[in-house]
């Protein structure tokens, strides 16, 4: 009898699938990724290298001076035997001396006056009036006329005797105008109408109303008894009705 041949069984027959394969690469992934890390150590050293000779060149370029321990100076002492900076102090100002009182001659009072009372301004006449110990200047009364707008104190105020009405011009009763006029008049001792001006004015009416005031008559006014000359107002009233 012949003998059959007996069917060689492969050891990759019993292992898991996939097996063979991995182990057939697996020699060629070896050796790849040995060569990888060689690599990389070296470019990591060489890169360490190129970073400690650049390191190096830098420490050589800074200046280093060197000194000898007998070339430095000794330190200063802790002890400061300089004395500090004297203060500059003013000289005290001398005391203020006490004033001596000076005698001076006894000033001279002057010598008693008698004032006059009203009654005898009122009836002293103009100069000088004597009284029993000397003599009074008495000022003479006032013979001009005041400015206007100066005051003059009276005790009484003039009052009108004669009033004359006024005459009212036709160029106003045309055209309708009418009110009154505010006229300042400048009575005199004698009553008499010395000057007159328009304070409130009325174009048409001031020549009207002032022409009719000189005529007026006043009583005059009194001060100390006696008539003086004083601006006096008087409103005159023109009117259509």
């Amino acid at each position: 009898m012949s003998r059959t041949s007996e069917p060689r069984i492969s050891l990759y027959e019993f292992m898991p699938y996939g097996a063979p394969e991995l182990m057939e690469v697996a020699r060629r992934y070896m050796f790849r990724a040995t060569m990888s890390g060689i690599g990389f150590m070296a470019a990591l050293s060489a890169i360490l290298f190129v970073v400690n000779l650049i390191l190096a060149r830098q420490q050589e370029a800074i200046p280093v001076v060197q000194m000898q321990v007998s070339d430095l100076a000794a330190p200063p002492p802790l002890s400061q035997d300089t004395p500090p900076p004297q203060v500059q102090v003013a000289p005290a100002a001398a005391p203020p001396a006490a004033a001596i009182p000076v005698p001076v001659p006894d000033a001279q009072a002057p010598e008693e006056q008698t004032i006059m009372s009203q009654e005898e301004i009122a009836t002293s006449t103009p100069g000088v009036a004597e009284t029993g110990e000397g003599q009074m200047v008495v000022a003479p009364p006032e013979d001009g006329l005041p400015a206007f707008g100066d005051y003059v104190y009276v005790e009484e105020l003039p009052e009108p005797i004669t009033r004359v009405n006024p005459v009212y011009p036709d160029l106003a009763r045309e055209a309708g105008v009418d009110g009154t006029v505010n006229v300042q008049a400048l009575v005199g001792k004698d009553g008499r109408v010395k000057d007159v001006r328009v304070v409130k004015s009325i174009p048409m009416l001031d020549d009207a109303a002032k022409s009719a005031v000189r005529q007026w008559v006043f009583k005059p006014a009194l001060s100390n008894n006696k008539p003086v000359a004083v601006w006096v107002g008087v409103p005159v009233k023109f009117s259509l009705h």
